[in-house]
């Protein structure tokens, strides 16, 4: 079936609560298949997209094939492949390891789980014990928000500062744009207290009247050898082009054999363009659920989708929203402000990191600056770890050009690393991933490691 020639006709009805939502899709040859989505759920938008993959030929999420392993690959050593705690609902995505005078502190990603931020420690990094969470249920600050599918806790990172320690972190707010805050303790474990407002905020809005606001994410701490504290973030608007490229589509459908290679990635495309009125009603996980099909054939399509939309002269905030810079600046002595020049240090412009680069992390070796970041979509095997080396915290940065963690057959989607000394006091790597096939929102991710090696112009792992 050529669903490449008219768009699809689509309609939603909504049903009684509990009960989900109906589509009803109707392909240009007048044939149509009526579907039940149970929930909001990833894996129900899942389920969906495979019932609809089996009928009308689309594209299954997830449907990037890992590369193959290579004879000789270093081992990544699994840290914590479970939860330490049944209030730990999606694992340890995110994760942030700080070397202690007495063993390692991980704090990880919680998404909208009740209690923010879970605390883990390990004397050893051979055992780990769950230590509580940076903001249990019911003291999350004032201005983020909170209940399921509605808050957001990504990406929270610890850091030592003067006198006390700092966790900064992403949350939702009420406008559903991200921003980043800072808390603050006296020890790794608490009591956490918020400065009550976000450090940043920002976004732009790409699609009036749909909330489809951006925002910041992902912010990393750093201080130099002379004491000076460095604070980067991201430039959140990769969740921000997919719906704009989809209505982009809708109103003009003969780009769709322009972007799209496949018969399976053009069917795709056309139901993106058919159901985003319907996306932009939806909260913002459900929009990036509703529309992950068409990112990951964007994906697939990278080197063919981004010159044909510059070309096309319609595309100019797509365009724009498909580069995630990292930005920097310097933290102010008492962490409530940011002062100096802001830079852009760091933007998606390899092949393999596709419409986004994020996570970034910083460490000192070999009288250099080595940026460890994370490169493509995060929930499929496509996602990796890459780095780069300046000479000043503010770059200019250098890539190596292929990234340095991709996925295995044992782990999937290596991800938003940070470094600390191992036990034998050398740098290792920590880093999410995922088990084979269980890629997604909100699934278990891992904790892993591995040993770095440093010369002035290359870093490169080793075994454990």
């Amino acid at each position: 079936m050529d669903l490449t020639q008219s768009r699809l006709a689509y309609q939603v009805e909504g049903l009684a609560d509990g009960e989900g939502t109906r589509f009803l899709v109707t392909a240009s040859d007048g044939r149509s298949r009526r579907y039940q989505l149970r929930g909001g759920e990833h894996q129900d938008y899942l389920d969906f997209f495979g019932e609809l993959a089996a009928d009308f030929g689309t594209r299954t999420p997830g449907s990037v094939t890992p590369p193959t392993a290579e004879p000789g690959e270093i081992g990544w050593r699994p840290l914590i492949t479970e939860s330490l705690s049944p209030k730990v609902l999606s694992g340890y995505g995110d994760p942030a390891v700080l070397k202690v005078d007495d063993g390692w502190v991980l704090i990880a990603t919680s998404s909208d789980a009740p209690d923010a931020f879970p605390i883990s420690f390990s004397p050893d990094l051979e055992q780990w014990e769950h230590r509580g969470f940076i903001f249990p249920e019911g003291q999350t600050p004032q201005w983020a928000a909170t209940g399921r599918h509605i808050a957001d806790f990504w990406a929270p990172e610890m850091a030592r500062v003067g006198g006390e320690y700092l966790v900064a972190y992403t949350a939702r707010q009420a406008s559903n744009a991200l921003a980043i805050g800072i808390a603050r303790a006296p020890t790794p474990f608490g009591p956490w207290i918020d400065n009550g407002e976000p450090l940043i905020t920002g976004g732009k809005v790409l699609y009036p009247g749909t909330a489809a606001s951006g925002g910041v994410i992902d912010s990393h701490i750093f201080t130099d050898e002379d004491g000076a504290t460095y604070f980067f973030w991201k430039n959140d608007t990769n969740g921000l082009w997919p719906r704009p490229l989809a209505g982009l589509l809708r109103e003009h459908p003969q780009l769709i054999e322009q972007l799209f290679a496949s018969d399976e990635d053009r069917r795709t495309a056309a139901f993106a363009a058919a159901v985003q009125p319907w996306a932009n009603t939806r909260r913002p996980m459900e929009r990036y659920f509703l529309m992950q099909p068409l990112i990951e054939a964007a994906l697939d399509n990278w080197p063919r989708v981004k010159p044909a939309l510059v070309d096309c002269g319609h595309a100019g905030d797509i365009v724009e929203a498909m580069r995630t810079p990292i930005h920097a600046r310097r933290l102010a002595p008492d962490g409530r402000s940011l002062v100096g020049e802001e830079r852009i240090v760091l933007a998606n412009d390899l092949d393999w990191e596709g419409h986004l680069i994020e996570g970034p992390f910083v460490t000192r070796q070999q009288g250099r600056y080595w940026m460890f970041y994370a490169g493509n979509d995060f929930s499929t095997p496509a996602y990796g770890i890459g780095v780069a080396v300046a000479d000043h915290p503010l770059g200019p940065y250098e890539k190596q050009p292929e990234p340095l963690l991709k996925s295995t057959r044992e782990w999937w989607a290596p991800g938003h690393a940070s470094v600390a000394p191992g036990a034998d006091g050398r740098p290792q790597l920590f880093f999410h991933a995922f088990f084979p096939e269980q890629a997604g929102y909100n699934a278990f991710r891992a904790l892993l490691t591995v040993r770095l090696g440093f010369t002035r112009n290359e870093v490169t792992l080793r075994q454990l």
